[in-house]
């Protein structure tokens, strides 16, 4: 794909990440704050629902190998998942009230069912739009490709954070419903200015694999080289997100920063972001390939999480803001380097499966890693240890974690993967076509 096929196509990221800071920020600080529901419901209703979405990802991203709608096999499920997504978002203010003046169990019940399909329909369009990047882009092109569209989510998540505050100000409810509204609408013309003849129409006969969902599912987790993929995004995600729920309030508990200049540390992580996928996937991806760029990102996130436990002991935030670029500058790499060699770690046959479970991976690490580091925090400080200390510990995990994260990287290896399942198909072939022989 060129560059502005690319571009085009990130659009749909800068839409989703605009909607993730409204669902997940915005919502979540109005449900709590000025709604006055629990953190703990609003983070299992939210959160929950949004995650537990994930566990459609491999069996869509198998069922949409083999099925098209209308001719394309990927475009029109990122539509449709975007639509449903839209459209949860578009009533989601008037949920939140109904079920701050009426909660019951059933409600709470209720309200999860409807985020949940969030969730679902996030997820199915995020397999399908992973899986249209994956087969439009050659191995060599994958890098500058997860690089724009990263980027553009990047984008999305920075400028809606600061629109969204200067258009909120004090809170209305009028204000919030006519910011979700503006929202989904952009939404979705930029869905679909970004899918629009990306992908070709097939008019053949599909090539549905002669493995089933379960068989070709066992048949990738069996395998040494999946595992140990699957491994290292779990638990390179796990670690890196734990700092997401901890990160504000480590500078305003241990450094009595304000809100204005805790919410800075978005813009400082943001720029470390930044910089690191673009030069990640332009320059180095092309010279030393996606494991090393991921590798650099892991090894830059270690000694980043190490300096932020050394702050916290010290109670020194001398170069707060520069670590916390730091840390950026880490996911940035991290994350082009992992999701291009996430796409290479596919095969033809089985693109969308394989996109699931990798997207599964990760949403089974990113989802309980708030929580874990939360109660890490709390029980350290139970145990008597100062604030700095509290934090500095989960901190410190945090780079123990990386730092397995980049020894399980180590051993990843794309094409062993990708010989292993053809030297499994060989066989399965062969038999099936003296069966059709015998038969014949």
């Amino acid at each position: 794909m060129s560059a502005l096929k690319i571009l085009r196509l990130g659009l749909f990221q800068f839409a989703a990440g605009s909607l993730s800071v409204l669902f997940l920020g915005v919502l979540n600080r109005v449900m709590r704050v000025e709604l006055g529901l629990s953190l703990f419901s609003v983070t299992l209703l939210l959160g929950g629902g949004h995650y537990l979405g994930a566990l459609v990802a491999i069996p869509f991203g198998y069922y949409s190998d083999g099925n098209r709608i209308l001719g394309y096999r990927r475009s029109l499920y990122v539509v449709l998942g975007a639509l449903v997504a839209c459209s949860v978002l578009l009533g989601a203010p008037w949920v939140a009230r109904w079920l701050a003046a009426h909660p019951t169990p059933l409600n709470y019940g209720l309200a999860f069912l409807y985020f949940l399909c969030e969730g679902i329909a996030t997820f199915v369009a995020g397999t399908a739009y992973l899986a249209l990047i994956a087969e439009r882009n050659s191995s060599a092109s994958r890098g500058q490709a997860t690089s724009l569209v990263w980027t553009m989510l990047m984008v999305g998540i920075i400028t809606t954070g600061i629109g969204a505050g200067a258009y909120l100000g004090d809170y209305k409810f009028e204000n919030l419903v006519e910011l979700f509204s503006i929202a989904v609408g952009v939404a979705l013309v930029l869905t679909l200015v970004a899918l629009w003849r990306q992908e070709p129409r097939e008019t053949g006969s599909v090539l549905r694999a002669r493995r089933g969902l379960r068989t070709a599912a066992l048949q990738v987790l069996r395998s040494g080289h999946s595992r140990r993929f699957a491994f290292f995004l779990m638990v390179g995600m796990f670690s890196y997100f734990m700092q997401d729920v901890i990160l504000e309030p480590f500078g305003g508990e241990v450094f009595g920063l304000s809100a204005a200049s805790t919410t800075r540390f978005n813009a400082y992580m943001g720029a470390g972001l930044i910089g690191g996928m673009l030069p990640g996937s332009l320059l180095l991806i092309p010279r030393i390939g996606k494991s090393a760029v991921a590798q650099i990102g892991c090894a830059i996130l270690v000694l980043a999480f190490a300096l932020l436990a050394a702050s916290g002991f010290a109670a020194s935030d001398a170069v707060l803001p520069l670590l916390i670029t730091l840390l950026g500058l880490g996911a940035g790499f991290f994350t082009v380097g992992s999701v291009a060699l996430m796409m290479d770690m596919t095969l033809k046959e089985h693109t969308g499966l394989f996109v699931g479970v990798w997207t599964l991976a990760q949403a089974v690490a990113k989802g309980p890693a708030s929580l874990v580091a939360g109660a890490l925090q709390s029980v350290f400080a139970a145990l008597g240890a100062p604030a700095g200390q509290a934090y500095g510990a989960v901190f410190a995990i945090e780079a123990l974690g990386m730092l397995c994260a980049l020894m399980l990287l180590r051993r990843v290896e794309p094409q062993a993967l990708q010989q292993e399942f053809i030297s499994r198909s060989q066989p399965a072939a062969q038999g099936f076509d003296q069966a059709s022989q015998n038969r014949a």
